[in-house]
């Protein structure tokens, strides 16, 4: 993540090939009845006019009203950062850019069901995703690990 905030940051002197987008969402987890909250930050460096490399560095909220095996309820509080291919279907000078990602990583995750704090879990984080990209505004689809599908909106600057 660090080498591809500091590569943009050499990019975006020469040219506008780097950019930053700041994403919010709300989203439902997959197996467990609740919602939650997206706040993430994804850079990207186009290697390609259909191409680009993607980073992501997110967190993500969860009230969980009713656990799929046990019932309980609680929150969940996941952070991924993570790295990966960006697709598009459109040329660059497109004001409409529809893209797909797919993106792997670090994931932390922990749990506080029914009042008891679960251990913190290190994994493997992923999220993948379809959006499109209108002038500098984003809007799109995901399913983000450790299970939830989030509905995004973000600015690219």
């Amino acid at each position: 993540m660090m080498f591809l905030a500091l590569a943009g940051t050499f990019a975006n002197a020469q040219t506008n090939d780097f950019s930053n987008t700041a994403m919010l969402g709300i989203g439902t987890p997959i197996l467990d009845n609740g919602i939650g909250f997206h706040i993430g930050y994804n850079p990207s460096l186009s290697v390609h006019e259909y191409f680009a490399v993607e980073g992501q560095l997110s967190y993500f909220y969860t009230k969980v009203t009713g656990s799929f095996l046990s019932g309980d309820t609680g929150v969940v509080h996941s952070v991924n950062a993570l790295v990966g291919p960006r697709v598009y279907f459109t040329s660059q000078d497109a004001k409409v850019r529809p893209y797909i990602s797919a993106l792997v990583g670090g994931l932390y995750n922990n749990e506080i069901m029914d009042r008891i704090d679960d251990a913190p879990e290190f994994g493997l984080g992923f999220s993948g995703g379809a959006y499109v990209n209108v002038n500098q505004f984003t809007f799109g689809l995901s399913y983000d690990m450790p299970g939830n599908v989030i509905l995004k909106a973000g600015y690219t600057f």
